[in-house]
């Protein structure tokens, strides 16, 4: 037996969703995750335009080099839309799978759990992108974290960019993850949850490490900055 997978329909009402996929089989899924990746895609694109994350061209705007500022725009542009991809692909799949061998729920119906907390991560971006643009600038931080919080009194980056990474979303993606998983597995208790709060820490010191190291510096050292913009 088939039935269609409707993404705003299942999205609040998992017992249902849980219960059909126990002995049929989806029909429209796989369109669901490809609109994922696009919506991912022109988010991030939109944003890159906008010039989040682009700080490092401003050099060369100023310098008048058009060219080289076009050339690295293309370029910014096409890494922030490969980065959407790897971004939502190991949301949707590498979560699920890590989650599969943590809970031993099946990593189908795991795939379908991600396929909404990436949604809604992607909703909190594009909040947060919202705010920006509405108040006509970008800050480090997310003001839907307790990053703006955190820098008012620390110093250390590290750990400004770990309370960064705890947000409004991190906390429903949990509670989210909770309800969907306890669908599949009644028995899970406490341990459940330990588990996936645990995975958003550690996820979170990941991308705190990564945000401390100077990829752009460590590139041009690597392989060279090229002729200087004069």
């Amino acid at each position: 037996m088939f039935f269609e997978f409707k993404f705003w329909r299942f999205l609040l009402n998992q017992r249902e969703l849980t219960d059909r996929m126990d002995g049929s089989a989806m029909k429209g899924f796989r369109w669901r995750v490809a609109g994922l990746f696009i919506s991912a895609a022109v988010l991030y694109a939109l944003m890159d335009m906008w010039g989040i994350g682009s700080r490092g061209l401003t050099p060369i705007a100023v310098a008048g080099a058009e060219e080289t500022f076009a050339l690295r725009r293309i370029l910014s542009l096409a890494a922030a839309i490969l980065w959407s991809v790897l971004y939502t692909a190991f949301h949707v799949y590498g979560v699920a799978f890590i989650l599969h061998k943590l809970t031993n729920a099946e990593y189908r119906k795991l795939i379908v759990l991600q396929l909404f907390v990436t949604a809604i991560l992607l909703l909190e971006k594009a909040v947060v992108f919202a705010i920006f643009l509405t108040g006509g600038a970008a800050t480090p931080v997310s003001p839907l974290s307790f990053g703006p919080l955190a820098s008012t009194f620390l110093t250390y980056p590290f750990l400004i960019y770990f309370l960064n990474q705890l947000s409004v979303g991190t906390a429903l993606v949990v509670a989210y993850q909770f309800r969907f998983i306890r669908q599949l597995l009644p028995e899970a208790g406490r341990s459940l949850l330990w588990i996936l709060l645990g995975l958003q820490v550690l996820m979170a010191l990941a991308v705190s490490l990564y945000g401390m190291i100077p990829a752009e510096r460590l590139f041009t050292e690597l392989f060279g900055g090229g002729g200087s913009v004069e």
